[in-house]
């Protein structure tokens, strides 16, 4: 019996692909609601055989790819959003650095930023130095680089309120938080850190008039990202259930308030199932085949770095 698992999407190119993996996958698991998740969780063990599927951040491609082959098949899922994002019709962060030369703003944020590191930046990926720092630096020099640079604002590529109030209506698809700007917690004081967690709680059930009952750190990676301050934050807002990043199947052993989930992009049906069969061990497996990857960097970041 295949183990109990969690799957986690961001954005979907490939309406076949997406098709195709979920028809593969649904040979072979159960999927399930949010709710049904919960209750599962809260037992003593873990059923074997379950499946929930889960959206990050609310780009476009979830309305107008995903979701009809969701509703084709009655397959539930959860999507992750910040209502502000929404609301105001701004990009993420981190999609809206996607049209800078990445080379120029890597030698910017440098520039700007070396004096606060103990360890000489331009040896690191700018998404890593940039993971490395609180959300509103982070902004800082994504405006300062814009400006130097004369650049136009970028189009808005996530769902409208429109389209969110009628998924949320959908009963299909749950809708669950991922703060307000999507920062990276660890990064953030304890103001910051409670404001992002549980405004983003509240602006969204008073904008889908519904509770809200789960929640999905950015980035999401256990220590790196998130710890116990944040999952007492989310405690104290009546969520229920929250998930990291952290690949593996579904364990008793795991927090109600970090469950893991398997991040599935591209791949073959082949590559999709090894995936989900090593899920704990392909993190290290990637670690073993890239002398650098984003995580070691950040770890070594976090540990030379300043007050900012």
């Amino acid at each position: 019996m295949n183990k109990s698992i969690v799957l986690m999407f961001h954005e979907i190119h490939d309406e076949k692909w997406f098709d195709d993996t979920l028809n593969h996958l649904s040979r072979k698991y159960r999927f399930v609601s949010a709710t049904d998740l919960n209750e599962v969780v809260l037992g003593t063990r873990i059923s074997n055989g379950i499946c929930h599927i889960t959206f990050d951040d609310g780009h476009v491609s979830f309305y107008n790819k995903a979701y009809p082959i969701l509703k084709k098949h009655g397959f539930p899922a959860t999507l992750f959003i910040s209502p502000e994002k929404i609301i105001r019709r701004e990009n993420y962060w981190f999609q809206r650095v996607r049209s800078f030369s990445k080379a120029e703003f890597h030698h910017y944020v440098c520039s700007q930023i070396q004096d606060k590191f103990d360890v000489e930046l331009g040896k690191y990926g700018v998404y890593s130095i940039l993971k490395s720092m609180p959300i509103s630096v982070i902004n800082n020099f994504i405006e300062g680089f814009r400006n130097i640079k004369n650049l136009p604002e970028e189009e808005f590529i996530n769902i409208d309120v429109d389209q969110l109030l009628e998924i949320a209506d959908s009963g299909l698809i749950e809708i669950g938080a991922h703060t307000m700007n999507h920062p990276i917690l660890a990064n953030e004081d304890d103001s910051t850190a409670r404001f992002e967690i549980t405004k983003s709680i509240s602006d969204l059930q008073s904008l889908i008039k519904r509770d809200v009952r789960y929640f999905a750190y950015p980035n999401g990676q256990p220590v790196l990202d998130f710890g116990a301050r944040e999952e007492n934050f989310l405690k104290e807002s009546g969520i229920r259930l929250a998930f990291s990043t952290s690949s593996d199947q579904l364990k008793p052993a795991y927090s109600l308030f970090a469950l893991p989930r398997i991040g599935i992009s591209k791949g073959s049906i082949g590559y999709v199932n090894r995936k989900i069969r090593f899920a704990k061990h392909w993190i290290g497996l990637r670690n073993l085949m890239h002398r650098t990857t984003e995580d070691k960097e950040r770890k070594i970041l976090s540990q030379n770095r300043r007050n900012l």
